[in-house]
């Protein structure tokens, strides 16, 4: 079996880095320079695979640790370019957070801690399982599930109170005058 090329590595795996890195950076921007750095460190060291599960999650733990690189970077800032709006933070394939429901999922997994996005990324959009999750990561299996179980409660949690805000909100305009939507309004002019 001959060793994957670097260009099929690039075009088998580029949008799966690009993904895991804007949910982790939460900017497209920093995340194309998280993905580019991870296959320059990759071309620059020279490896190779033959097999194109061990690369992938070789890649996918160098993207992870470039992220972490620039969490402690100079560079990170908590400001957001005015560019990088949601649209423009997903890639190409946004693997279905165009929708508001799979936007506020995004927004919700972004407030978790690091360790904890990985995992939920990886078990649920790259469908690795737990085993192979703590290969990747270097952690043992039951510290994986740990991580993954936590991570979903606190989403829970979160999508909970971000789904109570909306409730009131809407309450809010319906007091306020902005009406109900799914008012029927072809029977209010007959009097």
């Amino acid at each position: 079996m001959e060793p994957i090329s670097f260009e099929e590595l690039m075009l088998r795996h580029y949008n799966t880095l690009l993904r895991l890195s804007v949910q982790h950076t939460g900017s497209r921007a920093e995340a194309e320079d998280i993905v580019q750095d991870t296959f320059l460190k990759l071309l620059e060291s020279g490896k190779t695979f033959r097999d194109d599960g061990q690369a992938k999650a070789f890649l996918i733990r160098a993207a992870i640790n470039r992220c972490n690189d620039y969490y402690r970077s100079a560079r990170r800032t908590r400001t957001v370019a005015l560019s990088d709006t949601a649209e423009n933070m997903l890639p190409a394939d946004s693997g279905g957070f165009a929708d508001d429901t799979a936007q506020m999922i995004l927004n919700a997994v972004q407030q978790l801690r690091p360790d904890f996005r990985n995992v939920i990324y990886l078990y649920y959009y790259e469908e690795y399982s737990i085993r192979e999750i703590a290969a990747i990561l270097h952690r043992s299996s039951n510290t994986v599930s740990s991580w993954l179980t936590r991570a979903k409660n606190q989403l829970k949690g979160v999508l909970q109170n971000e789904q109570n805000d909306l409730s009131k909100s809407d309450a809010a305009d319906f007091r306020t005058g902005g009406g109900d939507p799914h008012e029927n309004t072809a029977n209010s002019g007959a009097v």
